[in-house]
C-alpha cells in the first residue's frame, strides 16, 4: 500500500486502503461482519451522544476500532476499565442502548459503567484507572482465575506519572494487564498542547520490558488481531502487554481509506459480504434504539 501523509510510519496493517486482506491468519477467528456491525453500532452512538448536548463531550469517530476490539477480545470474566471518551466500550460489551442513554443522561459519558459486564467506571484524576486497573490485574493473578483487565487510554495520559508507575508496576509482577493506547495521528505534526514525547508510546512500554505492538487504527483487522495476541499472553502468564494503535480524528477530514468503519466497508464488499440494504439495515436497527432509549430517559430526540 503506497502510504500518504496520513498513514502512521512503523504501525502494522493488514487491510490495505481498498481493504484487501494482505494476511488472511490475522482474522482467524474473527466473525467479520459481526465486527463491522459493532463499528457501525460505535459510530451511530457516536452521532447521537454529540446530539444530545452533553457537557466537554468529544467525538471518538475514527477511534472505534480499539473500543469495539477491546470488548470483543474480552471475555466475560476479564475487566475493562474505559477513559472518559469511550462510552462505545459498553454497548459493544452488551450493554442495552436504553440503560446506556439513561447513563449518559445522568452522569455523561464518562459515568457509563456496568459492573455486572465488568466495565469499571472512569476516575476524575487523569490515568488513574489505570493504577486501579493493574490492581485488578493484580487480583485476578492472586487468585488465579486467568482473567484479563484491559484498560484504555489516549497518548495524552501517558505524560503522566501514574502511567509509567503503572508500567513498572506490571511488569514487576508480570500482571495480566492489557493497555490499549490511542495515539492521535497528526499529518501537520502535533500541536504544543497534545504533549507529546518523541518516541512512540510503544516504544516506551518496550524501554520497561512490556511486550507491546503498534498497529493502524484505520485497520480493525489489524486492531483486533494486536489485542487478542495480547489477551492470549496475559491468560497464558506472559504478563502485560501496550497496544498502541494510531487513530485519525475524523474531524481532521483525512482520506476515506483513514476511516476504520469505510476500511472494513470496503474489505466486506470486496469478499461479496455487503450491501446497500444490508448496511441500511444495520444502521436503522441501532439508531432507533438509541433514539428510543434517549427518549425514554429524557433526552432530546
Amino acid at each position: 500500500m503506497e502510504p500518504t501523509p496520513w498513514d502512521p510510519e512503523g504501525a502494522t496493517w493488514v487491510l490495505d486502503a481498498d481493504g484487501r486482506l494482505a494476511d488472511g491468519a490475522a482474522a482467524a477467528g474473527l466473525d467479520v461482519r459481526n465486527y463491522y456491525k459493532a463499528l457501525v453500532a460505535a459510530r451511530c452512538l457516536d452521532v447521537r451522544l454529540s446530539r444530545a448536548n452533553l457537557p466537554m463531550f468529544a467525538s471518538a469517530a475514527g477511534e472505534e476500532a480499539p473500543l469495539v476490539a477491546t470488548a470483543l477480545v474480552a471475555r466475560d470474566e476479564d475487566w475493562i476499565y474505559p477513559g472518559v471518551r469511550d462510552a462505545a466500550v459498553a454497548l459493544s460489551r452488551g450493554l442495552p442502548p436504553a440503560e446506556l442513554a439513561r447513563l449518559v443522561l445522568a452522569h455523561g459519558v464518562g459515568g457509563v459503567a456496568s459492573p455486572s459486564l465488568r466495565v469499571a467506571s472512569t476516575t476524575a484524576a487523569l490515568g488513574m484507572h489505570l493504577a486501579i486497573a493493574a490492581g485488578q490485574a493484580h487480583g485476578q493473578k492472586l487468585a488465579g482465575t486467568h482473567a484479563v483487565t484491559f484498560a484504555l487510554l489516549g497518548e495524552g495520559t501517558t505524560t503522566t506519572g501514574v502511567f509509567h508507575e503503572t508500567l513498572v508496576a506490571a511488569a514487576a509482577r508480570d500482571l495480566p494487564l492489557v493497555l490499549v493506547c490511542r495515539s492521535q495521528l497528526w499529518p501537520s505534526g502535533a500541536p504544543a498542547e497534545a504533549g507529546l514525547v518523541g518516541d512512540s508510546v510503544a516504544d516506551r512500554a518496550r524501554a520497561c520490558g512490556i511486550w507491546e505492538r503498534r498497529v493502524d487504527g484505520a485497520d480493525p483487522i489489524a486492531v483486533w488481531a494486536a489485542i487478542a495476541v495480547a489477551a492470549a499472553r496475559a491468560r497464558d502468564g506472559k504478563g502485560p502487554s501496550l497496544v498502541e494503535v494510531a487513530v485519525t480524528q475524523l474531524l481532521h477530514d483525512p482520506p476515506a481509506h483513514r476511516d476504520p468503519v469505510e476500511r472494513l466497508r470496503r474489505h466486506l464488499d470486496s469478499t461479496g459480504q455487503w450491501n446497500s440494504t444490508f448496511q441500511d439495515v444495520v444502521e436503522a436497527e441501532i439508531r432507533d434504539a438509541l433514539d428510543r432509549g434517549f427518549t425514554a430517559a429524557g433526552g432530546a430526540s
